[in-house]
């Protein structure tokens, strides 16, 4: 027994020793990467041609530095009050708490007076890959090797000053969340305040300074790819970046206002699908610097300002896909032309949206309303589809490489751009006349006016004006001009596509169901005669479309009509020969040569019937104290033996006349087509000369009539 406690005191006394032995070398350990940390973070502050007041770091592992300055390219300098953490250490992540944090380049600042970033991988060796200068890594792969769960921050202000105009903007409680691979997969703030000035026209030839104040509501995005925005600004495009690639995903800003002592300005969010970014053939950074550096481009050498405009095209490439909606804008401003001060205009919009995609571009915009008291303009929808500056950069690019004497014979109608289709659909007005004014207001919806030349204008009375310039004095009563305009629109399309040479080769232009009141009391003579047929409103509709066939070298008319409601409608249609490209060239002198080498190849007419020939029967009847039947009969007695007669004198038009005398005996539908004998048509001079007889051209010609 004496022995084992002899034995077991020994043992005791080991494990002691043991015990000592290894909190000293933990504590000789710690101290050790105490130094060499403090010596490693030191290095990295120095080697970035930065500076830092102390450098500490405590015996478990946390760094605490103070007033820390770190240079970066371009004028950029990063200051920082405090930095406190800890580097990743076996399973514990990385963790930094920064206060006083500031960014400043030219143009502007970022301030942020704390933030935390936690669960980072900050080993000693990714500090390093990230600051230092000596790095063979790119700025974008140094941030794919950062990794990140959470980086949040209380305020960030974001300062700004270009051309004139001053911005601050104040986020709160932004945050950022799953860092990884250069890409942020989340971020959002509660919201900002913000307030700018800007130089604006004063409308008398002078500038003056606004200010503005706003505020942001909750804000919300994915998928932000910083490691991508790095490479758009400090590398160029290689082999593998011939596609635009995804630069952030979905965002959403909600509640946006801003104002100034007059102007009130608001959406209830913007959002955002994503948008794509294509690499340039040189970092941005470079490029912009090169571009910002030159005041004048006129005053630079032939081949500086050829590599000026190449730079500045080179910018409409970057961009990608990308689209942007704006709902519930309104606006509030005070009306400048009222006659009294309060008044106030208001537009609302309760959607618009924007679509990029390379050099083709798409709006649209819903639900417009604008207006003032009872004054107004509302249109549900205007959009415009199919815009493309494709051939307008072509043409830039290679006006860029001219000198001015190949400028001279450049086609310039070749910088247009295609425009598309154009849209407006469900529009509302009801606005003053501008011709007239509240104070000369005489009947409802009329105003009087004694100035025969602004009526004449409008074509509202005979021009009085005498050969002689001599006063004539009449004792007439004013005439009556419509006080308001109203009208409403169900459609408009305007669309100008495949151009050739810049000029539109497909044009269509079209309006449907345009309504125009007609006031009971009208006094105006045309008005009042619309209304004895019994119109209540004028509604009109009318189309033009016409395309080119460039094989056949035709125009190809596929609709030239206009119609009434409850009246009828007329429609054209044909096709014109020799129709070259040189009427595509620009040139007025080729153009009007070209114009002598059409031909009509054939041509069709068609009248509608809708009720128009039975409500002037009936006002006719009514004006000559007959019946309908009457009226009619004797109209189809009149007209058929006049249409006999000349079917008598031109046989060749029998065929034509009676389908047109069954037509007045019984309206409905009229078609008469009539095509050239000749396969290449009929030609430029004879159309001249039928212009005078049109009988000419019924040997060149066959003749198609129905009626249904």
């Amino acid at each position: 027994m004496e022995q084992a406690g002899k034995e077991s005191g020994k043992g005791g006394r080991r494990a002691l020793w043991a015990a000592v032995a290894i909190v000293a070398i933990v504590a000789a350990s710690a101290i050790g990467g105490k130094i060499v940390l403090e010596r490693k973070v030191n290095e990295l502050v120095a080697a970035r041609g930065g500076t830092a007041a102390s450098v500490d770091v405590d015996l478990l592992g946390r760094m605490h530095l103070r007033d820390v300055t770190l240079p970066l390219t371009n004028r950029v300098n990063i200051r920082v009050t405090a930095i406190d953490g800890r580097p990743k250490i076996f399973f514990l992540g990385g963790m930094l708490e920064v206060s006083g944090l500031s960014v400043e380049s030219s143009t502007g600042k970022i301030s942020v007076p704390h933030a935390s970033v936690k669960d980072a991988n900050l080993d000693p060796g990714v500090l390093a890959e990230l600051v230092s200068r000596k790095s063979s890594a790119s700025l974008s792969k140094r941030i794919e090797g950062l990794a990140v769960k959470h980086v949040s921050a209380p305020e960030v202000t974001v300062s700004q000053a270009i051309a004139g105009s001053e911005q601050k903007t104040v986020y709160r409680n932004v945050a950022l969340a799953d860092i990884a691979n250069g890409r942020v997969a989340r971020y959002s703030a509660d919201g900002a305040s913000f307030e700018f000035a800007m130089e604006i026209p004063d409308g008398l030839g002078d500038t003056k300074q606004e200010r503005m104040t706003g505020s942001i509501g909750a804000m919300a995005g994915q998928d932000f790819d910083a490691a991508y925005m790095a490479r758009l600004y400090t590398e160029k495009a290689g082999p593998q970046d011939k596609e635009a690639k995804p630069l952030y995903g979905p965002l959403s800003v909600k509640a946006i206002a801003f104002s100034n002592s007059q102007t009130r300005f608001a959406y209830d969010e913007m959002r955002s699908n994503g948008f794509s970014m294509r690499m340039p053939a040189e970092p941005l950074f470079e490029l912009l610097e090169k571009l910002s550096s030159v005041s004048n481009p006129e005053e630079l050498a032939p081949e500086e300002r050829r590599a000026f405009f190449a730079r500045l095209l080179s910018l409409a490439d970057v961009v990608g896909k990308g689209d942007m909606e704006m709902l519930g804008l309104k606006i509030d401003v005070p009306d400048k032309n009222a006659e009294t001060e309060g008044e106030r205009i208001k537009l609302a919009i309760d959607r618009m949206a924007v679509r990029l995609d390379g050099r083709t571009f798409d709006a649209a915009l819903n639900g417009l309303s604008m207006g003032e008291g009872g004054d107004y303009v509302k249109f549900s929808e205007a959009s415009i589809t199919g815009f493309s500056w494709d051939s307008t950069l072509k043409a830039l690019q290679e006006m860029a490489a001219l000198d001015e004497q190949q400028l001279e014979t450049f086609p310039f109608t070749t910088l247009l751009p295609e425009f598309g289709t154009f849209r407006v659909a469900g529009i509302d007005v009801d606005l003053p006349n501008p011709e007239t004014g509240t104070d000369n207001a005489g009947a409802e919806g009329y105003a009087e006016t004694d100035d025969p030349d602004a009526l004449a204008e409008e074509g509202l009375v005979p021009d009085t004006e005498q050969a002689d310039g001599a006063d004539q004095q009449t004792n007439e009563p004013a005439a009556a001009v419509l006080e308001r305009i109203r009208f409403t629109l169900k459609n408009y399309e305007l669309a100008l596509t495949k151009p050739y040479n810049g000029i539109p080769t497909n044009v269509r232009v079209s309006y449907e169901d345009l309504s125009v009141p007609l006031p009971a009391d009208a006094q105006d003579e045309a008005l009042a005669e619309l209304r004895k047929l019994g119109f209540e409103e004028l509604v009109l509709s009318s189309n033009i479309q016409a395309a080119w066939d460039e094989p056949n070298q035709a125009l190809v008319i596929e609709d030239i009509s206009v119609s009434g409601k409850d009246v009828g409608s007329l429609s054209l249609s044909g096709l014109m020969g020799g129709f070259t490209k040189d009427f595509f060239s620009g040139d007025p002198a080729m153009t009007q040569v070209a114009l002598f080498g059409l031909t009509a190849r054939n041509v069709k007419l068609k009248l509608k019937d809708w009720g128009g020939m039975a409500k002037g029967l009936k006002f006719y009847a009514g004006q000559n104290g007959m019946t309908e039947d009457q009226a009619r009969g004797m109209f189809t007695m009149m007209a058929a033996a006049m249409l006999q007669q000349f079917a008598v004198d031109q046989p060749k038009l029998k065929g034509a006349v009676d389908a047109a005398s069954r037509f007045i005996a019984k309206p409905g539908t009229f078609s008469l087509t009539v095509r050239s004998k000749a396969e290449n048509g009929i030609g430029a001079f004879d159309l001249v000369a039928a212009s005078k007889n049109p009988l000419l051209l019924l040997d060149k010609i066959e003749l198609e009539a129905t009626a249904q």
